[in-house]
């Protein structure tokens, strides 16, 4: 996540459940991410778990954006 972005969140994490609940979700799955990361070179069963959180990592932070840019939207 870039800088910027993350900034943003940060911010609206303030006041939206739903993105605070989103973003709580993506910073534990960026810690299982790095975490199994190194088993998955060793392990075909720990490369597709590594593949399918960063995945399910992608579709949170996907979900947190479009909620920001219908706020933004909204907001004009």
């Amino acid at each position: 996540m870039e800088k910027a972005e993350r900034e943003l969140i940060q911010k609206a994490v303030i006041i939206n459940p739903v993105i605070k609940k989103l973003y709580a979700r993506h910073q534990k799955l960026e810690k299982e991410v790095e975490h199994i990361r190194h088993y998955a070179k060793y392990s075909p069963t720990a490369s597709l778990k590594h593949v399918e959180l960063k995945r399910e990592k992608l579709r949170g932070k996907e979900q947190m954006l479009a909620i920001l840019q219908e706020i933004n939207t909204l907001s004009i």
